[in-house]
């Protein structure tokens, strides 16, 4: 069962998985009351740091399912004797879709992050309406804040052909069927079992269920780099905000936040 797997297993599923050690230790180090003491009060730039604590926690989360999934098919497929591949695949499942689900979830942590850090107004927003908040938000930036270094890395993420994929199953997953997964059993689609042949007779199979829309190792190789591709991401506009920080006098150092009370506030 799933509760024996070996450390030695969770080892071998960890170097697939990037580190992102990192980048959550400089987002835990963002504290968003020294921060308030360098803008005024009716800023919202400080509450960005409690977005990417947020899009940190969401992270981790999907990282530790990634994990899971990945440690679950190595023990079934690969240590267990027998091999166990249907219990693997549901389980290696089960997680991944934990991933999907997560990252489009922090994904919109990000975009909030953004809305805060850029000043942008709600109406904005409302304006380039795109589903959900990150692709309203990716497509203000690109109309209006298009060189912009956050705009671009929002645009690379928004344009990866695994992040959309993802995207892509987490919505059939809540707002359709779940797609199919091979190698779970008959499984059938939501459609009218009769079909229709050339001669225009009706004909219907029996209990032989529908084709499957992905393997497990399809779901993980779209999921695994979309997971990749939104760290970087993150990475990338925390790096900004920092840098925008010191301008302040916030320093982010190896043991913390330094705060100087000298330096000039900023207004926005």
């Amino acid at each position: 069962m799933p509760n024996f797997i070996d450390k030695e297993t969770y080892q071998l599923a960890a170097q697939k998985l990037p580190n992102i050690d990192l980048l959550k230790r400089k987002i835990i180090f963002l504290d968003p009351d020294w921060i308030s003491l360098k803008f005024k009060s009716d800023s919202n730039f400080p509450v960005a740091s409690v977005c990417f604590q947020d899009a940190n926690r969401t992270l981790s989360e999907s990282w530790y399912a990634l994990l899971e999934s990945f440690a679950h098919k190595i023990w079934f497929f690969e240590k267990s004797a027998p091999p166990d591949e249907i219990t693997g695949i549901f389980f290696a499942r089960y997680y991944a879709d934990d991933v999907a689900l997560r990252l489009y979830s922090a994904a919109e942590h990000l975009a909030k992050a953004i809305v805060y850090i850029l000043n942008v107004d709600d109406e904005s927003i409302k304006k380039n309406r795109a589903g959900s908040r990150f692709g309203s938000v990716r497509k203000f930036l690109a109309e209006n804040e298009s060189s912009h270094i956050i705009s671009q890395t929002i645009e690379k993420l928004y344009l990866s052909d695994n992040w959309k994929k993802t995207i892509a199953y987490r919505d059939s997953w809540v707002h359709n069927q779940p797609p199919i997964i091979d190698g779970l059993g008959t499984v059938f689609q939501r459609k009218r079992r009769w079909h229709k042949t050339e001669d225009n007779m009706s004909t219907l199979g029996i209990g032989a269920g529908d084709e499957a829309q992905y393997s497990i190792d399809d779901l993980l190789d779209i999921i695994h780099p979309a997971l990749k591709d939104y760290a970087e991401a993150l990475n990338v506009t925390v790096d900004f905000y920092i840098q925008e920080l010191e301008k302040t006098g916030i320093i982010l150092t190896e043991n913390g936040m330094q705060v100087s009370l000298i330096k000039k506030s900023r207004a926005g």
